[in-house]
């Protein structure tokens, strides 16, 4: 189906509204709906050399792939390096030289798509202040490849995106720089979880669990747990469950779209 240029102009203007990180991610993610796509992964700040803290936002990616990719799989995604080197989208795996990949690289790109990031388009997207951030789309498997207009476009809608969220994010509110192991605490914190079954999630000690919790409260400046995830939903640290919940229901519609076609 053509995309329809109105609609798609204002859900621009819808992204560039917002005041507020979790709404930024729902615009942003409307208007790569109009391009089918239902999950996306971002990155900020982007940075040449993957060891230096990064904040990864997951729309709507299994777990099982996020959770290894925030401890070390970031490390080996040529991706976003590769968004930066071209300043243009990088469509994977169709654009990728995996001749040139490191075997770490290739091992990780391999790993991604038994997830479904398989296919997607990356972009690298710039803000004021040196500040740039990464965008990667995830294709649907039977989707056909992007023309060189949607291109530009899912450009336009990373740009706009990190732009806006430069400005929600000022320089002098920046994100508290959280470890891989304090992300999976907190991202458990947001879902309800107790002390004692995030220990059991992640196969660690109550106790240990306790130690991370208290890290988090102080690198927030909060003394409970609601207010450390009210600020982690504001800084775009959490996903919300209900959209979590809306792609999973998508996902198996899908799948069951697909099993009637074969009668």
């Amino acid at each position: 189906m053509p995309l329809n240029m109105d609609d798609f102009t204002r859900h621009l203007e819808a992204i560039g509204r917002c005041t507020e990180v979790v709404p930024l991610r729902q615009a942003t993610m409307a208007a790569l709906a109009l391009f089918g796509i239902a999950c996306a992964y971002y990155i900020a700040p982007l940075t040449r050399d993957p060891r230096v803290g990064r904040v990864v936002t997951n729309w709507g990616l299994p777990w099982e792939w996020e959770m290894p990719y925030r401890e070390r799989l970031h490390r080996s995604d040529p991706l976003p390096n590769l968004a930066v080197e071209r300043l243009s989208p990088v469509v994977w795996p169709d654009t990728v030289d995996f001749s040139r990949l490191t075997r770490k690289q290739a091992t990780y790109m391999e790993f991604a798509a038994t997830f479904g990031l398989g296919r997607g388009v990356g972009v690298a997207c710039f803000g004021p202040d040196g500040r740039s951030g990464y965008l990667g789309a995830i294709l649907p498997e039977d989707a056909p490849p992007p023309s060189a207009g949607d291109l530009q476009r899912l450009q336009a809608v990373g740009q706009v995106s990190f732009q806006t969220y430069c400005r929600i994010v000022k320089l002098n509110e920046a994100t508290p720089s959280l470890s891989n192991r304090e992300l999976e605490v907190l991202h458990w914190m947001g879902r309800g979880k107790s002390n004692s079954v995030i220990a059991e999630l992640l196969g660690i000690s109550p106790s240990s669990v306790d130690v991370y919790v208290r890290r988090i409260f102080a690198k927030f400046d909060v003394t409970d747990r609601t207010s450390a995830t009210l600020r982690a939903y504001a800084q775009g640290l959490l996903v919300s469950a209900d959209y979590e919940q809306f792609v999973d229901r998508n996902r198996r519609e899908e799948e069951a779209g697909k099993g009637d076609t074969g009668g």
